[in-house]
């Protein structure tokens, strides 16, 4: 008995040294009940936010409208060219000034802001990517505090930092309705405007803002470092320490616990006695034995699992009592290497052998990696890391078959939930530094303040099983090789400069905290190749090496035999507009509802985009300017038009496995920031367009894919991404006439291709054939089970088919629907009958939440069912009443 009781009370006096010696926190952010803030300037006074922006605040207090309607991104431009200053008054008790250590955390602060607590002032700030943590134990006073930062306008500290330190480009295209200099402050730059979205040059504090108090010091990031030897991961851990300015030495213990397969735990622990450097940090490393048995492998998505492991790192100090510091982290276990080897290992074929492969290989296994570009979730970085906003977005990716996104360099390293929601979900990302589409400055001051971006932002995101890759920049090693900004004159500057920033300073910090990735300087980029080349390629687009961004708006898109051979497609795309249904929270004003409108010009940031989108639509479609439906179907037909623009160029890269290796398509872009024509496949508010819902099709892991060459012979590729070959498969190309739901001709051939790869399998004549009144369909089946989706080859161009007649279409919904209760969703069955082939059917439930598993499809027999999903219950007969339906007709 008095045994047990020695045990409950070690128990109890354990637990309540660690409620006493955790590390406490004040938090400032407006969720406090506690803490009051306000946003000012010489006029105008409103309630502030934190985590906000100055945007969002003015407009949640009335002070200006919806900053995304009609054409308010420029009649709201004046508060870009104000001062504002956030105020915060908050309580302290005695009890919380006795800790050794007072320090103020900004995680993110917009961007060039001067720092006062209780009239004192404590520092400034230049970097809305870092991390800002001050020194405040002296400054602090029992009762209320107040805090004070006053932010100068980002577009006068852009031009006044220009003044000093020209660097190309002065400003954007006038297109753009944008600002200048966004390259001379570290800030989102997409703010100042783009090809794709508005400027709103945001001030604020856009992450949360606290006091962290304790005696000796924290563990801020934990780093992990695998290696695979044999049957065991040798696991190396980083804890990275934070501590006051005036604590030099820590001395106490630190601990890690792995917990693993079967409810088992690893645990190592050992004594700590550092020297904290002068900014008060340090590292402390420890390394860990697991054994490949009590652990799963991490895969990309349609790959396999993507099993997660909680690491829990803690440090206990011995200074007063026992302090207790901890993170926990979770971890996946994969080996990823980027190949870039001789080619001519993986081909025999004489010109494709030439040069570097470029591609990841994954557990051993090389694989295609399948996906698109992330831009900023809002244009409003704090509502950015809105977590549904980016559940919606990434399980969209998901769902379309998608392994990787690149998170591009014009925007945010984006929230610890998005890289956690990565590693949940299978996406690896190719993770750009923040540098895009301009020269940038290397004075020391700009340079010091990107050294503390790259350290801070590689520690936080390394340990990430879905970080794959890190970039150095988008796209300006093409731009000065190509003279995009007219800095040919000064060449060698530039490219000193160009190498002093991506080489000299990024790719050290990069290398040392995070040996096992690979960091390329710039992309597109020509890889090792450009290296080699001293940085700066003679031709960074060269076929035989790397990366590539491919963009043709002249061409017959549709074709697939205009795209360029490349080892890896990170960006390629073609615009279309957002439906009506979303352009309607933008305008209502329906004289804006015409291409020609002032409204549409404003709406339109690519130069010539809408003639653009004109020639490809007339390339292939009937489109009359006097239909009186002209519009509307001029939104839909660019929707189609970009849907098989991208869908031709994907297969392209996905059937150049075969005879290039080509390893990587990446479409530009996933998301949107407002309701405008862009390249997107999701529309700003998280309606799919045309193109996602094709993505789910041209990126499905088995997929029967024709190619029509320019012989009237069809090649027909099967493309298989699984870890399982086929074997005996059988392709069926079904012949259609444009008059008819039965096939005039069928064929069958055999498909045999091994895992992992893409296969020419045959090729068929359309010779004797009239090819403007047929088309073929093709599927592929493995005893019986579908494993391609319906693909399709139309000869000719719709615009010029004979035959084709309005169809009848009845579409009713199945009274048995369920719940998905893991999903949380209702499936509603819905049928649809036809007496005609219908070419994209697009299918809308007028307003209602939910979307179709299949839309914009090609209907080629009497009865179709797709899956509607929707998140709550509704009667039968009312969704029944609400689907519409569109599709295309000559």
């Amino acid at each position: 008995m008095g045994y047990l009781l020695y045990i409950l009370f070690t128990l109890f006096s354990i637990y309540v040294a660690n409620i006493r010696c955790e590390f406490r926190r004040i938090d400032l952010v407006s969720s406090n009940k506690d803490v009051s803030w306000t946003l000012f300037n010489n006029r105008t006074r409103v309630a502030g936010t934190v985590p906000g922006g100055v945007y969002s605040d003015l407009q949640k207090a009335g002070v200006i409208a919806d900053i995304l309607s009609g054409f308010n991104d420029v009649h709201t431009r004046w508060v870009a060219y104000d001062t504002w200053t956030y105020a915060a008054h908050f309580k302290v008790a005695e009890n919380e000034l006795v800790s050794a250590v007072s320090n103020l955390v900004f995680e993110g602060v917009d961007t060039v802001g001067f720092i006062e607590l209780n009239d004192v002032p404590i520092g400034t700030t230049q970097n809305m990517f870092v991390r800002y943590v001050f020194d405040v134990k002296k400054y602090l006073k029992v009762g209320v505090n107040e805090l004070r930062i006053t932010f100068a306008s980002p577009v006068q500290a852009a031009l006044s930092r220009s003044n000093k330190h020209f660097t190309a480009p002065e400003c954007v295209p006038d297109v753009y309705n944008g600002e200048c200099h966004a390259n001379q402050l570290r800030k989102m730059q997409v703010s100042f405007s783009w090809d794709w979205g508005p400027a709103f040059p945001s001030v604020g504090l856009w992450k949360p803002v606290f006091i962290e108090l304790y005696d000796t010091a924290i563990v801020r990031s934990v780093t992990t470092h695998l290696d695979l030897k044999d049957h065991i991961w040798d696991l190396r851990i980083v804890a990275h320490l934070e501590s006051g300015t005036s604590t030099k030495r820590i001395q106490g213990y630190i601990s890690a616990q792995l917990e693993v397969d079967a409810q088992q735990s690893i645990k190592i622990a050992k004594d700590v006695a550092v020297i904290t450097r002068a900014d008060g940090t340090a590292e402390i490393e420890l390394n860990m034995s697991v054994h490949r048995d009590v652990v799963s492998l991490w895969w990309p998505n349609g790959f396999g699992d993507q099993p997660l492991y909680n690491l829990t790192v803690s440090l206990t100090t011995h200074a007063k009592d026992d302090e207790v510091s901890s993170k926990q982290i979770r971890i996946g276990f994969r080996t990823l290497e980027l190949i870039e080897e001789d080619a001519s290992k993986v081909l025999s074929n004489n010109t494709a052998g030439k040069g570097l492969t470029f591609y990841f290989k994954i557990n051993g296994y090389p694989l295609f990696m399948k996906g698109s570009n992330w831009i900023p979730a809002n244009i409003l970085p704090e509502l950015g890391y809105d977590e549904p906003t980016v559940d919606g977005l990434l399980t969209a990716a998901q769902d379309t078959h998608m392994a990787m996104l690149r998170v591009w360099g014009g925007g945010v390293y984006e929230s610890d939930y998005f890289y956690e929601r990565c590693d949940e979900l299978g996406i690896l990302i190719w993770q750009d530094f923040l540098f895009a589409c301009a020269m940038y400055p290397v004075d020391p001051e700009f340079l010091d303040n990107v050294k503390v971006e790259i350290e801070q932002t590689v520690i936080r995101l390394q340990h990430h099983a879905s970080i794959a890759l890190w970039a150095g920049n988008n796209e300006n090693e093409v731009a000065l090789r190509g003279n995009w900004y007219n800095t040919a004159p000064e060449f060698s500057k530039y490219k000193d400069e160009y190498i002093k920033l991506y080489v000299d300073t990024i790719k050290p910090i990069v290398e040392n905290l995070d040996p096992g990735r690979r960091y390329v300087v710039s992309s597109p980029s020509n890889g090792l190749e450009s290296e080699r080349e001293g940085y700066i390629a003679q031709n960074p687009y060269d076929s035989n090496y790397g990366d590539t961004h491919y963009y043709n708006y002249v061409s017959d898109n549709w074709n697939l035999n205009i795209y360029p051979s490349t080892r890896f497609a990170s960006e390629y795309g073609f615009q279309s507009l957002p439906s009506l249904q979303t352009m309607a929270t933008a305008t209502k004003n329906k004289d804006d509802y015409r291409v020609d409108s002032a409204y549409s010009a404003h709406r339109q940031h690519s130069p010539n985009g809408y003639d653009f989108i004109m020639n490809q639509i007339q390339r292939r479609m009937m489109l009359n300017e006097s239909d009186p439906r002209y519009f509307e179907k001029f939104v839909f037909y660019s929707q189609i038009s970009q849907a098989m623009a991208i869908k031709a160029e994907t297969e392209f890269y996905r059937q150049s496995q075969s005879d290039w290796y080509t390893m990587g398509a990446l479409y530009w872009q996933l998301n949107d920031v407002w309701q405008a024509p862009s390249w997107s496949s999701i529309e700003y508010g998280g309606k799919w367009k045309m193109l996602h819902y094709f993505a789910k099709s041209f990126f499905a892991p088995v997929l029967v894919s024709p190619r029509q060459l320019l012989t009237d012979k069809v090649d027909v590729y099967v493309i298989n991404d699984r870890l399982v070959p086929i074997i005996d498969g059988r392709i069926t190309v079904d012949y259609y006439n444009w008059t008819s739901l039965t096939p005039f001709k069928s064929q069958e051939f055999i498909a045999n291709v091994e895992l992992l790869s893409a296969k020419k399998e045959t090729s068929i004549n359309l010779w004797n054939l009239n090819e403007n009144e047929i088309f073929l369909r093709f599927s592929l089946h493995l005893e019986g089970v579908s494993l391609s989706p319906y693909n399709f080859i139309f000869p000719k161009p719709l615009k010029d088919i004979k035959g084709l007649t309005e169809p009848n279409i009845k579409i009713t919904v199945s009274k048995n629907f369920y719940k998905n209760k893991l999903k949380n969703f209702y499936i509603y069955a819905v049928n649809i009958e036809v007496d005609a082939v219908v070419l994209f059917l697009w299918l809308e439930t007028n307003s209602l939440e939910g979307k179709f598993d299949d839309n914009g499809f090609v209907v080629t027999q009497p009865q179709t069912t797709v899956n509607y999903f929707i998140p709550r219950m509704i009667s039968v007969k009312e969704l029944e009443k609400r689907i519409t339906y569109q599709y295309y007709i000559n």
